[in-house]
């Protein structure tokens, strides 16, 4: 006799095909916020969205370039979905920056939807539907899905791949079927980021394998057809990229990528271990609160034998979660989208602790939830003060932005932790939870963030030749010196030329418009002198904060004029022999 139907709302919803559209849309709102209004973001952001301009603008989808420079190291997935977007929302504006968006936005979409698919296979309908509310309204995978680079499609990808697993391991009556789910989405998640996604499934395996002592269940990925899927997908571009760069790709993408990263050499963002662990209240905000039931959910793995069936789909989650973010940790380069991939499991495990927490025995997890979502609402209040202070104007109006900014975010965060207090079923406090979030990320992506004009010196130089009548034309070019930030070649033309002092002195014609660093004012001067040019400044200093280097800036705008000198001498009548 079949179950009799729940009346409760959760039930309603959260039951087939509802709970993933609801998931789909809360995914959706959250990856919108701020999307089309935040502009393009240093550094990453711009030069990603750049160089699937430049593929645009030059039909070759098979090469990466930045300007002149080539980026071959990485994957081109990703700059292939955001071209299809620009050609379908805006062809004729290739320097709109929310086209570019869409793609990780669909990553999102993805990934959530992955997480209540494979976690209803792990820890059951209810679980699996309140992890994945939890991680589609989550601050770093919210943030990652409104800003055009690879990370959110990375998060699909790695989620679908993983979330074939948890059905495989589960479900014995459509074993091929769920070995092609997870060779596909493997494939498109090295398109997307080369070698994370592979490097996931196989850390989650060999944890299993080594943990339980069988892998009968994988069997079924060795079948045929399933890898055969996948060097379908990955040979034309594998193919034609190596031809490309005459058999360099892969070469340049292990040292010039890969083991830097490894070793710490490329970017230069070290960091101690504990980083990640440190960051995970705030960047996984508002499953925070089921952080301390996760924890106790992943200790009874642990303590329980490795045959116990019902522990099985914990042990799925730990080795899918524990031995990716180790490996993270101890990487001496660490920045804070880098464990986004184990996001998912912790958010079932978060999902399932909710579930669990009304038993009698889990009392002293609720305290521990409400401290740990305090302080980490407590720091996300904080950081939206300071960010206030961002926007233009003297002393005094940003400490009455960064105080109204403080009291108002503060309201949402004091509203969900009165209704985790006075609500007790699960799938209530997940609603106070998601719907804190989603408040917090309108309030800091839409309305904060568009206005923080400090944090976009490049918008503000565009402004500002816009003002001076200097934009970049097809007859005169534009010169940055001593700003090598992508942004503003995206939002001019690809052929802006970010020069040094003497590059640009070298180069510089009568008439063309420079943008000068003030650092390099002197320097940039004393170089146009020597060719009988002068910088002559038409717009007062544009000041700001440049996130590509991590310093304030202020860009002089202006253009290249014949000096006096070479004035006079250009207007001086011939000699007559």
């Amino acid at each position: 006799m079949p179950a009799p139907v729940s009346p409760a709302l959760f039930d309603q919803f959260a039951r087939g095909w509802r709970g993933y559209v609801l998931i789909a849309l809360i995914a959706l709102l959250c990856s919108q916020f701020g999307a089309a209004r935040t502009p393009v973001w240093d550094a990453d952001e711009a030069r990603f969205a750049q160089a699937t301009r430049q593929m645009v603008e030059s039909g070759d989808y098979v090469r990466i370039r930045l300007q002149q420079a080539e980026r071959n190291r990485k994957p081109a997935g990703a700059h292939w979905l955001q071209a299809a977007a620009v050609q379908t929302f805006s062809p004729d504006r290739l320097n709109t920056i929310w086209p570019y968006r869409l793609p990780s936005a669909l990553g999102l979409m993805l990934a959530a939807l992955a997480t209540l698919w494979g976690g209803t296979a792990l820890v059951g309908q209810r679980g699996a539907f309140l992890g994945a509310a939890l991680l589609a309204a989550s601050m770093l995978a919210g943030y990652e899905s409104a800003v055009g680079k690879a990370d959110a499609l990375l998060l699909g990808f790695t989620t679908l791949a993983l979330a074939a697993l948890a059905r495989l391991r589960a479900d014995a009556a459509r074993p091929r079927l769920m070995a092609l789910v997870f060779w596909f989405a493997l494939a498109c998640g090295v398109l997307a980021k080369g070698p994370v996604t592979p490097l996931v499934a196989a850390a989650t395996l060999a944890a299993l394998a080594l943990w339980e002592r069988r892998a009968n269940w994988m069997r079924p990925l060795l079948w045929l057809p399933g890898p055969l899927l996948a060097a379908l997908l990955l040979a034309p571009w594998v193919l034609a990229i190596n031809a490309a760069t005459e058999g360099r790709f892969f070469a340049d993408m292990f040292f010039g990528d890969v083991l830097p990263k490894v070793l710490g050499g490329d970017e230069g963002h070290f960091a101690l271990p504990g980083y990640h662990l440190f960051l995970l209240p705030m960047l996984i905000f508002p499953a925070t609160y089921a952080l301390p039931a996760a924890a106790r959910l992943a200790l009874s793995a642990l303590r329980a034998p490795r045959t116990d069936a019902n522990q099985a789909p914990l042990r799925f989650l730990l080795a899918w979660a524990a031995p990716t973010f180790l490996l993270f940790e101890l990487l001496p380069t660490k920045l804070p989208h880098y464990p986004l991939p184990t996001y998912p499991a912790i958010a079932l495990l978060c999902g399932a602790g909710l579930v669990a927490m009304r038993g009698r025995g889990w009392r002293t997890s609720h305290p521990l939830g409400l401290v740990f979502f305090g302080v980490a609402g407590g720091v996300l209040v904080a950081a939206m003060a300071v960010g206030s202070m961002l926007m233009l104007g003297d002393l005094n109006a940003d400490l009455r932005r960064a105080v109204s900014t403080a009291l108002f975010a503060a309201l949402p965060v004091t509203g969900a932790i009165f209704g985790l207090l006075l609500l007790r079923r699960p799938a209530a406090r997940a609603a106070v939870l998601v719907a804190c979030a989603l408040v917090l990320a309108f309030s800091l992506r839409e309305r904060l963030l568009p206005e923080a004009r400090l944090l976009f010196v490049s918008n503000e130089a565009l402004a500002a030749l816009a003002r001076a009548r200097l934009l970049p034309r097809e007859e005169r070019a534009l010169w940055v010196v001593g700003y090598n930030e992508a942004s503003i070649v995206f939002l001019t033309r690809t052929s802006t030329r970010l020069a040094a002092p003497e590059q640009a002195a070298a180069g510089a014609r009568d008439g063309d418009a420079m943008v000068i660093e003030g650092r390099v004012l002197q320097q940039t001067m004393a170089a146009l002198a020597a060719r009988g040019l002068e910088f002559v400044q038409a717009e007062p200093a544009v000041r700001g904060y440049a996130l590509g280097r991590g310093a304030s800036v202020a860009l002089l705008v202006g253009e290249a004029r014949l000096g006096a000198s070479a004035e006079t001498e250009a207007d001086a009548p011939a000699r007559t022999p």
